[in-house]
């Protein structure tokens, strides 16, 4: 089993990739710390916490749109405030739902692994067709600890990454199109890698 086999492709616009990695003596060793990192990266509420950057503030909210203080679950929604103004669409903030989570641990495998695979969404309880967010649908975030003998990673990878500029106000498309311009230019990228050295600490 590879890692890249369970990133979604990548087709159009940006990509980013953060990766952080431990070796440790032995592969009980590496399961164990496997373990605790998974708690990190369900517990999506402590991640702005973990990742030491006062950037993006995480919140975990169901699928009605109400808060929850719980580790994450396939439908959860994520809200996320950025530095600056926010988008009138998602009320001062971005917003991405919980599309698909899975973990790996076979029995006498020496691969385990758990991922959240998160996509650009509208505000929850909110009757909007418009995605709350500076990408479009297109976009995904994959969040992801991977254990393979001796060596543990804590990855977060980003596929698709177009500004989301058609059918905004104007004020919504000038930020998302200056969100995505900071994107491009590596702000996504140590925040993302703080946050997975964080998972792995």
């Amino acid at each position: 089993m590879e890692k890249e086999d369970l990133i979604p492709s990548q087709q159009v616009g940006q990509q980013t990739d953060a990766e952080e990695e431990k070796i440790f003596d032995s592969p009980a060793a590496a399961s164990l710390a496997y373990k605790q990192a998974v708690l990190r990266l369900k517990n999506v509420n402590q991640w702005h916490t973990i990742s030491r950057i006062e950037a993006s503030c995480f919140v975990l909210f169901d699928k009605n749109g109400i808060q929850v203080a719980r580790n994450a679950k396939e439908s959860d929604y994520i809200r996320i405030d950025i530095p600056g103004p926010g988008t009138s669409a998602g009320k001062g903030y971005d917003w991405v739902c919980i599309e698909h989570m899975e973990e790996f641990s076979g029995p006498e495998s020496d691969v385990e692994f758990t991922l959240i695979v998160a996509r650009p969404s509208k505000t929850p309880g909110v009757v909007s067709a418009k995605i709350a967010h500076f990408f479009t649908n297109q976009a995904t975030s994959t969040f992801m600890v991977f254990r393979r003998g001796n060596v543990l990673s804590a990855e977060v990878h980003g596929r698709n990454e177009v500004p989301n500029t058609e059918n905004q106000a104007f004020l919504d498309k000038t930020r998302n199109l200056v969100v995505n311009g900071g994107s491009a230019i590596g702000m996504s990228y140590i925040q993302w890698h703080l946050l997975a050295s964080g998972i792995l600490k």
